[in-house]
């Protein structure tokens, strides 16, 4: 142990060590006994995946169909089979095993940490930056909404980048196994935006480097560099083949892969650029807007309140401007004043977003750092994290900035595959905190005169002044309101007109108008108070003052947190003070402005009962029971008593096969389905056709869920009396409007030489399920001539083959999302398996690409240990 290098060592120790405290401190309410994270997404998570669950518990294998939703769909959005016994095992050393929340802080910081020894960073300073990305809102914010996948891709994006640099830096052999191992972390996590993020990224510092090799002539370290970390990353991006081939495959099916637009139906979203099909290249553009990051929002990098804190981030008390007028107009005792204005404690937020958990804040410390940043470094990293975040900021504004915005949806290489453009603000997330932490670095490194350090920092505070008199414009300025004025006094008129027939015109202005915030908040005070709408828009009024006083109050915090900073640098560069002083300030600082903020995101009242949260979420109702009971092998349920959207909800899914459920990848023509015959009033001939054989809805005299059988759902299969030919999709979803699913099958041309001509229909032809299971069916049938079918199963050529007979035969698509067969004269047994070809060769391709990274991790080690060896014979 004597030549055991502790002074290295003891500094990485130090950093683990303050990691687990930070992380301990700030998750403390997870130590105590029975206590959990209430993650609403992670309970539509366990209600995607119960059937898979089950499934394992009976079989032991793992099925690549998931049946239990919207019909059936591929389970890769869940996780298939694969070999990722070594992408686990380095995830447990990463996280040290701890249990949640504990380990997605800890592999934020470490990652991050990681990513600084790869540039050189200090320790100490590392330190610093890695608890400012860890506890960065946008973190918490994620991990109470059960968003785990995203925490797991964002906290290894660091350490990728960090080993991409070193290879750039010419520390080749520990750079490309760190490139190749979190790659294969990266990817493995299956968070496809964040790792897209995460090589943007990379893309962008490639070109700072390739223009600095250039200008510096080194050409061959440029073609060797670029070479070792595209073959690295490949290496790791193999070790997931499975992942991301099935889901490569799945998402030319998958609603990402395009959307129908018929323009009669779906006017807003008719300026998306279409297919001469009439589908979406990629999602359309509304749907991938919908959460934009407003221009004026942006400032909440630096000042949290500037729209309010979100759905879950602020909170009104009995001092609010609300609470105020209902003391005054409504006579409210203070106490009762205060629970009311609680309860509009998210209408404090008021951006662009249609809502929002929680806004994206960095810190105030961390923000002040990164102008420093730019203003003092002086390295080839200064450009491309610049160029980074001012691209990140660009996108993230979505429809709020068209006119680059659609183009780079149009054109960015499967960037319109992604919605929420909110998201890649993890990328100022991961590089303010990086620059700062080098600016740092350079300042206690300077061998500057203290005249040229002072005019640095001069220029710094001067800078931030400049941000801080445009927030305080932006206060003095803005009226803080967020409604459609146009609505309010539509709504006005309606309402005051005591007409019969105000409420078919309130549901027209519903379908006119969209309702922001205010709308929302206004009628229904106007509701609630039987048409006093002087009461309503006195407290609307209160709310702006709310808005305005949450925007006031963080630019004075903000200034609070970034005074003492920029002091004790001025202080340091005067040589007053030490660096232990300044360093210890930023990071007090740092930590007390961003858990101060955390806290309102994932505090104490985050963590509930681990059994009461499974009791709430799970509890089995009558009609679950009564359905449960039924033992018919294969057939589906709507649910309309949940009191949420049934196509956005996966806890039916939990005990039942349902034709709704959740997930924001579904198969593209069964969302289509969704989108023009089951929202809203639903076509009852699709229901029938989706085998509904059960219908939840409440008994409205003891406002219980009760199951109700639908005497006219088809069933497993049927042979219908006709085929109708229709030219291409949209005629296929139109002729949906009017049809008899049980004589009728709706048929593309494109498959009509499938089908036999002159088909005479047989009333005594039987087909019938014998067998279910999740990725193979059973059918038997029955005819004297041959007849068409069809089959209560979801359409997805990429892995259903039909076996009639053992012999692999064709099939066809019909009623736009079913398949369809033709029915042998005959007895015969007809077979449907689940065998996608992208599982099965990816899985050869990941199992040999974990055998050849180890094989590379133990040469690089064997090879330093030979070498150190030889240098000290």
């Amino acid at each position: 142990m004597k030549n055991f290098p502790w002074k290295r060592v003891v500094p990485h120790l130090i950093a683990i060590g303050v990691f687990l405290l930070v992380t301990f401190i700030f998750c403390r309410p997870a130590l105590e006994p029975g206590k959990t994270l209430n993650m609403y997404d992670m309970q539509l998570v366990k209600g995607m995946q119960q059937n898979l669950t089950n499934h394992v518990e009976k079989d032991g294998t793992s099925p690549l169909w998931l049946s239990s939703m919207f019909g059936g769909m591929p389970a890769f959005v869940l996780g298939v089979p694969a070999p990722t016994h070594l992408t686990e095992w380095v995830h447990k050393i990463m996280t040290l095993n701890l249990p949640e929340p504990f380990q997605y802080f800890f592999l934020c910081c470490i990652c991050f940490y990681i990513f600084c020894m790869c540039i050189g960073v200090r320790p100490y300073l590392a330190i610093g930056g890695a608890l400012a990305f860890a506890f960065a809102s946008y973190v918490p914010i994620i991990i109470s909404a059960g968003h785990i996948t995203k925490v797991w891709a964002l906290a290894y994006s660091p350490a990728l980048l960090g080993g991409a640099l070193m290879v750039y830096n010419k520390k080749y052999l520990w750079g490309f196994l760190l490139t190749a191992l979190f790659t294969m972390q990266e990817i493995g996590r299956n968070h496809q935006q964040i790792s897209y993020y995460t090589f943007l990224i990379m893309g962008i510092a490639t070109i700072a480097y390739i223009v600095k090799w250039v200008k510096e002539k080194d050409l061959k370290h440029a073609f060797k560099a670029i070479a070792l970390v595209a073959i690295a990353g490949t290496l790791g991006v193999l070790t997931n083949a499975v992942n991301l081939f099935t889901t490569y495959d799945y998402a030319k099916h998958s609603k990402r892969g395009g959307q129908l637009i018929l323009p009669e139906r779906n006017k807003e979203t008719a300026d998306s650029k279409t297919t001469k099909e009439g589908f979406t290249k990629g999602l359309s553009r509304e749907y991938a807007y919908q959460w934009s990051y407003g221009k004026l929002e942006t400032f909440t990098l630096m000042f949290p309140g500037v729209m309010g804190y979100g759905a879950r981030g602020g909170e009104l008390n009995e001092n609010s401007h609300i609470a105020k007028v209902l003391e005054e107009k409504a006579n409210y005792p203070s106490d009762q004043a205060g629970d009311f204005a609680k309860s509009f404690s998210g209408a404090l937020y008021w951006g662009d977003q249609p809502f929002t958990d929680g806004t994206v804040y960095l810190g105030a410390v961390v923000c002040f750092l990164f102008i420093f940043g730019l203003v003092y470094v002086k390295s080839i990293h200064k450009w491309w994290i610049l160029g980074a975040s001012i691209l990140a900021i660009i996108l993230s504004w979505g429809h709020n900035f068209p006119a680059f915005n659609n183009f780079a949806f149009d054109y960015f290489p499967f960037y319109n595959k992604f919605r929420a453009p909110t998201m890649i603000l993890v990328i100022p997330q991961l590089l303010f905190p990086v620059l700062g932490v080098m600016a740092v670095q350079q300042l206690l490194d300077s061998t500057e005169s203290k005249a040229e350090l002072f005019k640095q920092w001069k220029v710094t505070c001067i800078a931030t002044g400049a941000v801080f008199a445009l927030a305080l414009f932006m206060y003095m300025s803005l009226d803080f309101k967020n409604e459609n004025t146009q609505r309010t006094a539509e709504f006005n008129k309606i309402i005051s007109s005591n007409s019969p027939t105000a409420q078919q015109q309130l549901q027209a202005l519903n379908e006119k108008y969209p309702a922001q915030t205010d709308n929302r908040m206004y009628e229904n005070l106007v509701y609630q108070s039987k048409g006093n709408t002087e009461m309503a828009q006195a407290i609307v009024k209160a709310l702006h003052q709310d808005r305005a006083a949450t925007f006031g109050k963080d630019i004075m915090r903000s200034l609070l947190f970034i005074l003492p900073v920029a002091l004790l640098m001025g202080l340091f560069i005067q040589q007053r003070i030490s660096a232990n002083i300044l360093l210890a300030a930023i990071g007090i600082c740092i930590i007390t402005d961003l858990f101060s903020i955390d806290q309102r995101y994932l505090g104490e009242d985050s963590y509930v009962d681990a059994d009461q949260l499974s009791n709430q979420n799970f509890s089995k109702s009558e009609a679950d029971a009564t359905i449960l009971e039924d033992k018919e092998p294969d057939f589906r349920v709507l649910n309309l008593a949940s009191g949420k959207d049934p196509y956005q909800e996966s806890l039916t899914s939990y005990y039942h096969n349902s034709i709704g459920g959740y997930s924001p990848a579904k198969i593209g023509a069964y969302d289509d389905l969704i989108t023009y015959q089951l929202a809203g009033q639903p076509n009852v001939q699709v229901i029938n056709m989706l085998n509904t054989k059960y219908v939840i809805q409440n008994n409205p005299q003891t406002n219980k869920p009760v199951a109700q059988l639908n005497p006219g759902r088809l069933g497993n299969a049927w042979i219908v009396k006709a085929v109708k030919f229709v030219d291409g999709p949209a005629n296929e979803m139109r002729a949906l409007d009017h049809f008899d699913a049980k004589d009728t099958a709706i048929v593309q041309d494109t498959y009509k030489s499938l089908i036999p001509q002159n088909l005479t229909y047989d009333s005594t032809a039987t087909i019938k399920l014998v067998k279910f299971d999740n990725d193979s069916l059973s059918y038997e049938t029955n005819a004297t001539t041959p007849q068409v079918a069809v089959l209560s199963e979801i359409y997805y050529e990429a892995g259903w083959n039909m076996y009639i007979d053992g012999k692999k035969t064709d099939y066809f698509k019909t009623n736009y999302v079913l398949r369809g067969m033709v029915v042998p004269q005959g007895k015969h047994t007809v077979e449907f398996k689940f065998e996608p070809l992208s599982h099965k060769y990816s899985y050869a391709v990941a199992k040999f690409s974990n055998i050849i990274i180890v094989l590379v991790f133990l040469g690089i080690v064997g090879s330093a240990i030979v070498k150190k060896r030889k240098a000290t014979a």
